[in-house]
């Protein structure tokens, strides 16, 4: 397919912004400003990158490419929602943003609905036609796509907006937080356009970002959320783990690993090495002790980027809170009565969370770390750095205070940071009880809980398991306790067995009847055959 690609750049020298406009014939205008920018823009059969090495000290205020291409005549589009619970599948080309339109400001800052998604920086267009999506996306025609993917978002996030009524997609790249040196080379934006069928299309995208999924063995086994949600204590787990533990033991899991994943409820959020004592009279390691001996992976959730209002940390540390422009906490949304953002380049915030990763795996032992509100890490740009960089950054400093063993499993993150970073990754939003929650919620953000929009996304990102990471579609039911139909919930037993690398549950296995362990075992056997 025939693209067409120009450019616009805005730059300030002082207090004087000039901008240069790059022709798709490679034509820079006004060409004094090209020189004083020292812009270069670089072609290549699949690379395309803008670099500058400006004449004296400038700041980058805006960088946008267009690519003129045959959106109209597409049969689908895919655009990358903002992070792991953002709603990415096939879309018509015709359909418009949904999200918190209509929703009023005063519910919105009540309950903090804006905090998981793209809503605090980013300018929805819901007219038809009008979608927008980060990092990388796609034009389907027939079995083939036109993929047009950011060669590098650790430097900060790239915006792709379609425009159909004048057959365009739009890239924005974040520009850098700091000014430029003179003489400094810098490479502004770097995407690449990819032809062919979308498997091939996503590898060689990931290819020529540099993107390589790190080892992970395929998981199988349980997690507590959805069956106690926070209401977790020492007696429900083991007995849940003795459950798991028998019923896994006979059954061939190939080269799957089976784990035992303790979910959110054991500690304060943000007081991580001081579990509730009541509820865990032997401590956290007596627990990863347990699944040891049961040959099951130790796993335990953290959302180390975050705090909740009545936690320790945020009644002792209010120097740790991340902070707006007008000096208030910013809250990442209203989990657990309040959740409010660390500020991850605080000297202190960083220790805390080394010091948090290292006890939970070397001295309590436990070897997956499901971690959680990742996106707290980059709610606004700070300290010189753009969201993508202190994405980046953070999650480094999570890599770094754990040994290489250590699995990750990603949740609440930007996608486009995870990549070639964490073994396994959420693709979708929280599944629920029910199909797709009240109608009131289903106006609310992109990121709500949804059995019905989960499912969607396992489908519409299945493309990236096994090369970016191994996609995490969350856990399926076969509990009849819960408000979904028997097709239903086969469905996203099917879904779960066969687009992703992990394989969990939140029943209590043990009350499986003969159906429904005829059912595990078949899905199982499928999880295994494609894993093995």
């Amino acid at each position: 397919m025939q693209v067409e690609v120009s450019y616009r750049l805005r730059y300030r020298v002082g207090q004087h912004e000039r901008e240069v406009h790059v022709s798709a014939e490679g034509v820079a205008t006004p060409a004094a400003a090209a020189r004083e920018l020292g812009l270069v823009t670089v072609r290549g059969r699949e690379r395309r990158r803008v670099r500058v090495c400006p004449r004296g000290e400038l700041r980058i205020v805006f960088c946008e490419a267009e690519l003129r291409c045959d959106v109209a005549s597409a049969s689908a589009i895919y655009l990358n929602g903002y992070n792991s619970w953002t709603d990415s599948w096939e879309r018509s080309v015709h359909d418009r943003m949904r999200g918190l339109r209509g929703v009023p400001r005063r519910v919105i800052d009540a309950w903090a609905l804006d905090g998981s998604g793209d809503y605090r920086f980013t300018v929805a267009d819901h007219r038809p036609g009008r979608q927008h999506g980060f990092g990388y996306g796609y034009l389907r025609h027939g079995t083939d796509v036109l993929l047009v993917g950011s060669l590098d978002e650790d430097g900060g996030y790239t915006t792709i907006r379609e425009n159909l009524r004048q057959n365009l997609l739009t890239l924005s790249k974040e520009p850098p937080q700091r000014v430029l040196a003179t003489g400094e080379e810098f490479e502004v934006m770097a995407f690449a356009i990819v032809e062919g069928p979308l498997d091939d299309a996503v590898g060689r995208w990931l290819a020529l970002a540099g993107i390589t999924p790190r080892p992970a063995p395929p998981l199988v086994g349980y997690s507590s959320w959805y069956r106690h949600y926070d209401q977790i204590d020492q007696g429900r787990l083991e007995a849940d783990l003795a459950s798991v533990r028998d019923f896994l033991a006979d059954r061939d899991l190939g080269p799957c690993w089976p784990v035992f994943q303790v979910d959110d409820g054991y500690a304060t959020v943000g007081d991580w090495t001081d579990p509730h004592e009541g509820r865990f009279p032997d401590g956290m390691g007596h627990l990863a002790a347990l699944c040891r001996e049961a040959q099951l992976v130790p796993g335990l959730w953290m959302a180390p980027f975050v705090c909740s209002a009545d936690s320790r940390v945020h009644r002792l540390h209010q120097d740790w809170l991340l902070r707006d422009e007008q000096g208030q906490p910013v809250s990442t949304g209203s989990h657990w009565n309040g959740a409010f953002a660390l500020d991850t380049l605080h000297p202190e915030v960083r220790e805390h969370v080394r010091r948090s990763l290292w006890t939970v795996t070397h001295e309590w032992g436990y070897r997956l770390l499901k971690l959680d509100f990742l996106y707290g890490a980059c709610m606004l740009p700070h300290g010189g750095m753009n969201r993508g960089e202190l994405m980046a950054d953070a999650l480094e400093l999570l890599r770094a205070s754990v040994d290489e063993d250590v699995l990750f499993d990603l949740c609440g993150v930007p996608i486009s940071s995870a990549m070639g970073r964490a073994e396994y990754c959420r693709v979708g939003c929280d599944v629920g009880l029910d199909w797709d929650d009240v109608p009131w919620m289903r106006l609310l953000h992109r990121e709500r809980v949804s059995t019905k929009r989960n499912l969607a996304n396992t489908c519409g990102r299945a493309h990236l398991d096994g090369k970016a990471f191994r996609n995490d579609p969350d856990v399926f039911f076969l509990r009849r306790d819960v408000r979904l139909t028997d097709e239903q919930r086969y469905d996203l037993l099917s879904a779960d067995a066969t687009l992703g690398g992990v394989f969990l549950t939140s029943d209590d296995v043990a009350r499986w009847d003969e159906r429904q362990c005829r059912a595990y075992d078949l899905a199982l056997a499928a999880f295994v055959a494609k894993e093995s």
